[in-house]
């Protein structure tokens, strides 16, 4: 998705039995936001192979990518001793994409966390307004109901600043540069935490950057619904909300 110099890129990467798994990542659904000649919102990288088994795993995990984990799990079954294999389990499927001269529209799921004992199906939309500039995420978690699972979903910034407003809304803080605001449409039951994270740039560097995660503990069906705005100077966010709300419904994100 990109309109000038706004830019998302999302892992719908299909599942082929035949490609060789040693450096897949758990980042189905994932994606990445550039905007302004910046990086905000970005894929960890991989840091280091052999030489740390943990952080290995850590870099290449569910949790270190811009995406939903269900009950702690990963998309992808992961051999923590066999640090070149992953299981195929999540297949991506994508619904709809459409690409149009003022928007675009990705509805996309994968069933990684079909094999959990109470079955989860993680759809994605996201939808892009490129003469406001700014993108709406909604992610909807399709199971059995009666039983609660954890959701966690994870925003993984570059290393940069963040301003909490408004207890849920995150907002960078480069004060005299772009900056972009994650505002959560659907606030019942979400929790916030800003966690201490690493980027790696390039094979055995990393550098400390921050993490946010919104969790909730329900049954399925269940949703998360962001707003992501980047911008310069100054904004009525209060305005810009109720404007993204309105590409929300009930069967999804719509123009």
């Amino acid at each position: 998705m990109q309109h000038g110099d706004l830019y998302m890129i999302i892992d719908c990467v299909p599942a082929d039995p035949k490609a060789p798994s040693g450096h897949k990542h758990n980042s189905r659904l994932s994606f990445e936001l550039f905007s302004f000649e910046k990086s905000f919102i970005m894929d960890p990288g991989t840091y280091i192979y052999t030489a740390d088994k943990e952080m290995r795993n850590l870099f290449r995990s569910t949790r270190y990518h811009n995406t939903v984990v269900v009950d702690g799990e990963e998309q992808n079954c992961v051999d923590e001793n066999a640090l070149f294999s992953m299981k195929p389990d999540a297949v991506v499927k994508v619904n709809r994409w459409l690409t149009a001269e003022d928007c675009d529209l990705l509805d996309a799921e994968h069933n990684g966390y079909a094999r959990l004992r109470a079955s989860v199906i993680h759809r994605r939309q996201i939808y892009f307004n490129k003469y406001k500039a700014y993108w709406v995420i909604k992610d909807m978690l399709a199971g059995e109901g009666g039983y609660k699972h954890r959701f966690d979903l994870y925003f993984h910034f570059a290393p940069m600043e963040l301003k909490v407003r408004d207890e849920l809304v995150i907002e960078t803080g480069n004060e005299s540069d772009a900056n972009i605001m994650v505002v959560p449409l659907e606030t019942k039951g979400i929790e916030m935490k800003i966690e201490k994270g690493w980027v790696s740039y390039g094979y055995g560097r990393k550098v400390e950057a921050p993490i946010v995660k919104y969790s909730k503990n329900s049954s399925a069906p269940a949703d998360f619904s962001t707003l992501i705005y980047p911008y310069k100077g100054h904004i009525e966010i209060e305005g810009l909300i109720e404007k993204a709300k309105n590409n929300v419904t009930e069967n999804g994100v719509i123009k």
